[in-house]
């Protein structure tokens, strides 16, 4: 089989957002005139939020103008509008299929252990497309019919169809088994995902009250379930058809030795020889060829009946030309030659197949189509760009699962980047601006695998609007996951800054400690200080115990836990113990140099007692720190006079 040289993709962003004011800035019919008065739009996109502020500007700046242009109430606003994103309805899609999609990454890690196989590929496959079959059945029963519904419904539609194919042509077909033909999977999908007839049309031609009636009606019917291999419910319909009155002896006749026919057809099974099935089904065919050519003996004849038994066993027996005049699309013609031509027909017979198919049709330039032709032939790459079309949560998983299959490599080849990591980013993308998504798509971001989106999604996670602590939390344990510590320092910084701002001053150092940022713990325990200074109370200790308590250490954390022993045991007036931790703080030199002065000035009312609280070489000590303040060149926000020790 040839195939198409295939030249570099180049990705783009096909489709457009388009935002509506409302109320709009000018009159309708009025822009001309509103651009010439030196007006334009601008505007910027937050990357998160998916909205987009807008607001008036000059075209050029009002000094360089020849004269003053009036200025209008809406020239002052900016207006914020949303941004078309995920709609909400597809909440529980999304969250399934990323379940399934971190999981398949998981166990493809694991696979060297245990290996997946196809049969675990497949599973997972179904898992996806089960999910699609529940949104369908969710908009199916929204209750009322909208644009949005009919649209959002046909895309799921596609996705199934698309992804389905892949499955039978690259899992289904390769299980196990001896009989590895494509041919009973195609029907499956072909009913499936395009079903026809449909119950309803049977309804109305057998009748709901058991009287059946000839017409041309019934007869389309008959020949439809022949075209889709519908044998079973064929041999029932002709069994009804033929004792009905109206009908022909030899027609009845002959309804009765089709349905015989039909029923006998030969069905394959993973379980028998390809050489035992083309027996029996060369044993058929002849039994078919037997009929036509006894049918046709008795035609022409104006029996409405007997041309459609010929058209059936016609269609039955492989007739190009009679499946193309029944069938009223491609995937008709190619299920029915696959099905009655080629029973035992592998994956790589489609292309040819499809080829055949398609002389008969115009093919439709919808891009469900395309993708399924593409897909059909082989052609991966141009397949993935259709697939991004259709729905970039097709593109993505798609490029993932076609992946794990190891058929990826090609699109690689042809693609300028790599297609799984940039469909995965994308989507990522689009779903990171969604509050109840952001998660879903860092895990997009991590599970990627690749430098590049590590690096985009330490960006984005950076970014992540924090509103409240669980939810900061949260970002910190994704980035903790993934080992973003860069970005998880800088949001640890960001929430200590916030934490300081509210006065929650313990939570604000518990954040700096993990990044090790020993200025701002120290700036806030100053703080601390400072506080205690002008109140004259001392309130720090639940702060500090807190923090002590998940085991930070810190040389002013220790000042400040010190300071609090000397001031309990002063007002417990108990000034030995006062004085002795006192002494320790500014001997062991861990008070900050503007607290020293501070510190002495406590030990005052200690020396003046009438207790005897230090002894001689204590007071030398204590005078040795006010001396050595005094030529310090740190500012100490006062004098110790010397006198007054």
């Amino acid at each position: 089989m040839s195939r198409k040289r295939v030249a570099k993709f180049v990705i783009c962003r096909d489709t457009e957002a388009v935002t509506h004011l409302e109320p709009g800035l000018f009159a309708a019919g009025t822009q001309s005139e509103w651009s010439e008065q030196n007006r334009t739009l601008t505007f910027s996109i937050h990357p998160l939020s998916n909205q987009i502020a807008i607001a008036v500007a000059g075209k050029q700046p009002t000094e360089s103008l020849p004269k003053r242009l009036p200025v209008f109430e809406q020239d002052q606003a900016v207006r914020i509008c949303g941004l078309p994103g995920v709609p909400d309805s597809r909440l529980p899609f999304v969250n399934d299929t990323h379940a399934v999609f971190a999981n398949l990454q998981k166990i493809m890690e694991a696979q060297s252990e245990e290996p997946v196989g196809v049969d675990g590929l497949l599973q997972t496959s179904i898992l996806y497309r089960e999910a699609m079959i529940r949104q369908i059945r969710v908009l199916q029963e929204a209750g009322e019919t909208t644009e949005f519904i009919d649209a959002e419904a046909a895309t799921f539609h596609a996705m199934h169809a698309v992804w389905q194919l892949l499955e039978i042509i690259y899992l289904s077909s390769n299980l196990p088994g001896l009989s590895t033909s494509i041919v009973p999977h195609f029907m499956e999908w072909l009913n499936f995902n395009f079903p026809a007839p449909l119950a309803e049309d049977g309804e109305r031609v057998l009748g709901s009250g058991g009287t059946l009636m000839l017409s041309g009606e019934l007869w389309a019917y008959v020949r439809k379930l022949a075209l889709r291999g519908h044998v079973s419910v064929l041999a029932n319909t002709l069994e009804k058809v033929a004792p009905v009155k109206g009908l022909s002896a030899m027609a009845a006749r002959w309804a009765r030795d089709v349905a015989g026919i039909a029923r006998d057809m030969p069905l394959g099974s993973s379980e028998e020889t390809a050489g035992s099935f083309n027996a029996r089904w060369r044993r058929w065919n002849e039994e078919l060829q037997n009929a036509a050519a006894a049918i046709a003996s008795l035609l022409p004849a104006e029996d409405e009946a007997l041309e459609a038994l010929y058209a059936v066993v016609d269609i039955m027996r492989g007739n190009v030309d009679a499946v193309a005049e029944e069938g009223e699309s491609w995937q008709d013609v190619l299920g029915a030659m696959l099905l009655y031509s080629e029973p035992t027909a592998l994956a790589d017979r489609l292309p040819s197949l499809v080829g055949a198919a398609a002389e008969q049709f115009q093919i439709a330039e919808s891009s469900l189509d395309r993708a399924l032709l593409a897909l059909l032939n082989h052609e991966l790459p141009e397949f993935l760009v259709l697939c991004n079309r259709i729905d970039p949560w097709l593109a993505a998983h798609m490029a993932d699962l076609m992946d794990h299959i190891s058929i990826l490599d090609v699109c690689r080849a042809a693609f300028a980047v790599d297609p799984r990591e940039h469909y995965l980013v994308a989507l990522a993308e689009l779903y990171v601006g969604h509050e109840n998504l952001w998660r879903v798509a860092l895990d997009y971001l991590g599970l990627c695998g690749t430098r590049a989106a590590r690096c985009v999604m330490a960006e984005y996670a950076m970014r992540v609007p924090l509103e409240s602590d669980v939810k900061a939390q949260q970002v910190l344990r994704v980035c903790e996951t993934y080992g973003l510590k860069g970005a998880a320092d800088r949001i640890h910084r960001q929430l200590g800054r916030r934490q300081w701002q509210r006065g929650r001053l313990g939570a604000a150092i518990a954040h700096f400690a993990v990044v090790a940022d020993r200025r701002s713990i120290g700036l806030i325990c100053d703080q601390l200080w400072d506080q205690f200074l002008a109140s004259g109370a001392l309130t720090y200790g639940s702060v500090i115990d807190g923090v002590l308590a998940a085991g930070l250490r810190h040389e002013r954390l220790r000042f400040l836990t010190r300071y609090r022993d000397f001031y309990e045991s002063y007002k417990a007036k108990m000034h030995a113990d006062a004085g002795a931790i006192l002494l320790s703080i500014l001997v062991e030199e861990i008070a900050p140099p503007h607290a020293v002065a501070d510190l002495l000035v406590d030990a005052i009312p200690l020396l003046e007692g009438d207790e005897l609280v230090f002894s001689a070489d204590q007071t030398f000590e204590l005078m040795r720190c006010a001396e050595a303040l005094r030529q310090s060149p740190f500012p100490t926000g006062g004098s110790v006079d010397e006198g007054e020790m």
